[in-house]
């Protein structure tokens, strides 16, 4: 018997993006956006995170900081950087993520950062649980969740030292998981990826509701053909993945740097919807209390509803 699988959740907005575009582009409406900003970047070593750290410093980032497993890949990337011309000054620091020790050796090597993107991911092979591979599972919990969970809290604790946590502090601070499309789907398969997504959907509405001075929020970057999607993801799906990196990339920006975004903070969000239609269904976001990631039938009445920030 055929499995029919269930279709992916439908865009919030009529137009799909699948390549950066005026609103979000760093080069042209995001130009200067990030002026000053100090922006690290997980995984930055390739794909979405390579963009994304390219993203920030054509928008005028002043620090930007590097970080993977690979020195080589982080070369290629500053390299890339330092031919925009735009005086970036940029950080490369070799790290494993779900170490603690070496994410607080990475933040020291930082100095100040405003803006945290927790790109950095893993994706297990497709298979079934009873033929999983136990070290892939696992992996990809404490890549996707324990790594993001070691560098937000190295963030939050550096910025507390200085101050900048404080309720009359003029920093703006700013975190983005990157969460998945997957977060609200169900593929057999993937039983510790897509779950392990809803878990950063969570996470980033806990940090929201902690840290009501730091914006968050749990971005899908859309479908990009990784190097990590295309050994992991399943054939048939790969005509899915038709998004290009530059769209997470100017996303991101635009998420970290508006405050149009703010009525967005601590909810799920798709780089594929179009920003100026989001900002048409602003009132229906927050009116309906949408993008929250919940039990249906059993929705819960959200803590300290006045700290939901609403631009």
């Amino acid at each position: 018997m055929r499995t029919h699988l269930p279709k992916a959740a439908p865009p919030l907005t009529s137009t799909v993006r699948h390549d950066v575009y005026r609103e979000i582009d760093p080069r042209q409406a995001l130009a200067d956006a990030a002026k000053g900003l100090s922006v690290l970047v997980t995984g930055s070593g390739r794909g979405v995170g390579r963009s994304e750290a390219l993203a920030f410093a054509q928008a005028g980032a002043s620090k930007v900081v590097l970080t993977s497993r690979s020195k080589q890949q982080l070369q290629e990337v500053r390299q890339a950087i330092g031919s925009l011309g735009k005086g970036v000054e940029v950080v490369m620091v070799e790290c494993d993520l779900t170490d603690p020790t070496s994410v607080d050796k990475l933040f020291e090597e930082a100095g100040d950062v405003d803006v945290l993107v927790n790109n950095a991911g893993y994706l297990e092979p497709c298979v079934p649980i009873r033929d999983s591979n136990p070290d892939d599972w696992m992996r990809t919990q404490r890549i996707n969740i324990e790594g993001t969970f070691l560098a937000t809290r190295a963030f939050l604790r550096s910025a507390a030292t200085k101050g900048w946590l404080d309720s009359a502090s003029a920093k703006k601070l700013c975190v983005i998981n990157t969460s998945s499309i997957g977060s609200a789907g169900t593929r057999p398969g993937f039983s510790s990826y897509q779950p392990g997504k809803t878990q950063i959907n969570r996470f980033t509405e806990f940090l929201h509701f902690e840290e009501p001075s730091v914006r968050m929020f749990a971005m899908h970057p859309g479908g990009v053909m990784t190097k990590l999607a295309r050994d992991s993801m399943p054939p048939d799906t790969h005509g899915l993945l038709n998004d290009t990196p530059e769209l997470a990339a100017g996303f991101a920006v635009w998420l970290a740097t508006q405050s149009d975004a703010d009525f967005l903070r601590g909810r799920y969000v798709s780089a594929n919807w179009d920003v100026r239609e989001l900002l048409a269904k602003k009132g229906e976001i927050v009116e309906g209390n949408l993008l929250w990631t919940r039990v249906v039938g059993q929705e819960q009445v959200m803590p300290n509803t006045s700290q939901v920030h609403i631009a």
